[in-house]
């Protein structure tokens, strides 16, 4: 029976990578910082510890070992919490602590055979907004930017930017400690338990939630003109994904995510034809990201030999019924 760690695991991956290996027959030991909110754990240990706090921290690493550890906690959520500035501190500073703090006690115990680390998409620049060399580095048109693992680059904003500085940290630490690391880049990821209110709720869950709770014929707002394309992928292809990377013997990013991109106003319809309603939209002012983020998966596909499948519309049916069914019970209470 293999012992896995999963570090933020009342997060939304972290409680579907319980779930998927519990049903593996691992043994499981969750950490995170509160109980998880919308289902029960199925950890065999559920531990409620400050990941910052080193003394909190370290202790678990001295009463196992383990054959992996996922590390998916940080500060994160949708573009209305990391795109708009007001929380970088937290999310760079914080994330950051957690980080070296893993890194730390898996050099000092040597407790944990592999340690994946979630690092996002969101190390890619926009071509055009932010990076103004990236045309050099990325030569694919605009509106079908699929970035390749060597676009990464630190001229994105603070999320980004301690993803890729965190990515270097594991890196530097497997060079130079021998631990044996895995990073995914994975994709902005959706599905039932996700978060899917309030300002860290990602695209694909804040309009199936706006869907749910308009009536027939009735606009939603969307950030900006709605023409901006995103990749999205499901939550059993990413953590499929995750159990295949940190089997395989690479050790540099590999992407995780949908190669299809879509644009915004395209998510929408595909929730609109989910739900059965027929509805417009309206502009209003918010963050909108870069123009463009799609995933070259030639890298992935040759290591992992495998890539996500799951369509955006078969996701989003299995996702508008789970967010539909919390709207209406918030509504209700």
């Amino acid at each position: 029976m293999k012992k896995v760690l999963i570090l933020g695991a009342s997060g939304f991956l972290g409680g579907h990578l319980e779930y998927r290996l519990k049903a593996e027959g691992c043994y499981v030991v969750s950490v995170a910082r509160k109980p998880p909110p919308f289902r029960k754990s199925v950890a065999n240990e559920y531990n409620i510890l400050d990941l910052t706090n080193t003394a909190d921290f370290h202790h678990h690493f001295f009463r196992h070992s383990f054959d992996y550890g996922y590390q998916l906690a940080g500060e994160v959520g949708g573009l209305g919490y990391i795109g708009i500035g007001a929380h970088d501190a937290a999310i760079l500073t914080n994330s950051v602590k957690i980080n070296i703090n893993t890194l730390e006690a898996i050099r000092k115990t040597q407790a944990c055979d592999r340690i994946f680390f979630a690092s996002s998409q969101c190390v890619y620049p926009d071509r055009f907004e932010i990076d103004p060399f990236a045309a050099e580095r990325i030569p694919l048109a605009v509106h079908n930017a699929a970035h390749r693992e060597c676009d990464a680059s630190f001229d994105t904003f603070a999320f980004g930017q301690e993803k890729l500085f965190s990515e270097k940290l594991y890196d530097a630490y497997a060079r130079n400690y021998g631990l044996n690391v895995r990073i995914g880049r994975l994709g902005n990821t959706y599905g039932p338990y996700c978060t899917w209110d309030g300002e860290k709720a990602k695209a694909p869950a804040a309009i199936c939630r706006k869907v749910a709770q308009a009536g027939y014929g009735q606009p939603i707002e969307l950030w900006g003109d709605g023409q901006t394309r995103r990749s999205f992928t499901y939550v059993d292809d990413v953590i499929e994904g995750m159990l295949r990377l940190i089997a395989s013997d690479y050790n540099h990013p590999v992407n995780i995510a949908n190669h299809e991109t879509v644009k915004i106003t395209e998510l929408l319809e595909t929730v609109c034809s989910v739900a059965g309603k027929v509805l417009g939209h309206v502009r209003t002012d918010g963050p909108l990201g870069v123009n463009s983020r799609g995933s070259d998966n030639t890298l992935c596909k040759k290591v992992l030999g495998w890539e996500p499948t799951t369509t955006l519309w078969h996701g989003i049916s299995k996702t508008y019924p789970w967010i539909k069914q919390q709207a209406l019970q918030k509504v209700s209470a």
